[in-house]
């Protein structure tokens, strides 16, 4: 489902979980065991957790680590690679913008797969904006204890377009990953849930990935989506938000025509008769009740999970 670095997390639910207690849960997408503090853990200690969880046969997984000085960072980073999972930065103890960006290329280069914890306090503009230059594979945003703010701190994480986001956020119910997705996170991460509904909640987002084609759809622009939705947009013809979204893209209302025509052309998507602009490539997103674009979809054979897969295609040629 998402390929990062050398990872493949087949579903967007990650559970994060204490080193000393793991709770390995193969349900999830990834499992990130927490809580490496190297000044105070031996390196032994991780090996350690490893080899255990290489015995679960678990899928995806990650260690989180911090620590005063960059040399047993950079031997976790080595261990991880050699392991192929993931490290996840903390910066409890990396509080220096400065070290912090230089650290990044100096752990890179043992060939890891390195995800950055980061509270939104913590993350200025121009900070994100260096961090989207550098190597780092995902920005792992701390939103707990935010009150519904998380949503839009993604969104605008996503719209920088930089590195994959990854949300640790209060989950209680399927539609608070549901609202974390739809702007713009690619995996949403807990800490401290009961393992049957995190069990549960994996469950259901594979099964509504499968259903849907693409689970972490965004919402159409004029909604307040991010700038994923250009693919639901109809050509700018009139003043409407799709304008102020190309610029945020830095791309002209012409080159977003071209640019939708090209990727149609050959595809189902250049099919579309009977719809508002006579093509597929112009339509809104599925879950949106439009009797014209589901009769021009019947009418060419095309399901709504298929249509859906063409849309994220779409984005993605869009956005890159």
């Amino acid at each position: 489902m998402l390929e990062v670095g050398y990872l493949h997390i087949d579903n967007p639910i990650a559970v994060i979980s204490s080193h000393n207690k793991p709770d390995y849960n193969d349900a999830a997408g990834l499992l990130l065991l927490d809580g490496f503090d190297l000044d105070e853990v031996p390196l032994e200690e991780m090996q350690a957790c490893l080899e255990t969880i290489s015995q679960k046969g678990t899928g995806a997984f990650g260690l989180s680590a911090t620590c005063s000085r960059d040399e047993p960072l950079l031997e976790a980073a080595r261990l991880a690679s050699r392991n192929l999972c993931l490290l996840d930065l903390q910066l409890s103890k990396i509080r220096d913008p400065i070290r912090l960006l230089e650290l990044i290329p100096h752990l890179k280069r043992c060939g890891v797969t390195l995800s950055l914890r980061i509270r939104p306090e913590d993350l200025s503009n121009a900070l994100l904006e260096k961090l989207n230059e550098s190597e780092l594979d995902i920005i792992h945003l701390d939103l707990r204890g935010l009150n519904g703010a998380g949503p839009k701190i993604v969104k605008k994480a996503k719209d920088s377009r930089g590195p994959v986001i990854m949300a640790l956020a209060d989950i209680g119910e399927f539609e608070d990953a549901r609202n974390l997705l739809v702007m713009g996170a690619d995996v949403v991460s807990m800490r401290g849930a009961d393992p049957e509904f995190a069990q549960w909640l994996s469950g259901a987002m594979q099964e509504y990935d499968s259903l849907s084609g693409w689970c972490n759809a965004p919402k159409h622009i004029c909604a307040g989506g991010d700038l994923r939705g250009l693919a639901f947009c109809c050509p700018p013809v009139k003043n409407c938000p799709v304008l102020g979204a190309l610029k945020k893209a830095g791309m002209s209302p012409d080159e977003f025509m071209q640019k939708k025509l090209s990727f149609a052309k050959g595809t189902p998507l250049e099919k579309g008769e009977g719809t508002c602009f006579g093509s597929l490539v112009w339509c809104c997103k599925k879950s949106k009740q439009c009797y014209l674009r589901d009769a021009a979809l019947a009418r060419i054979g095309l399901s709504g999970k298929e249509y859906m897969e063409l849309k994220k295609k779409l984005a993605e040629e869009l956005l890159s």
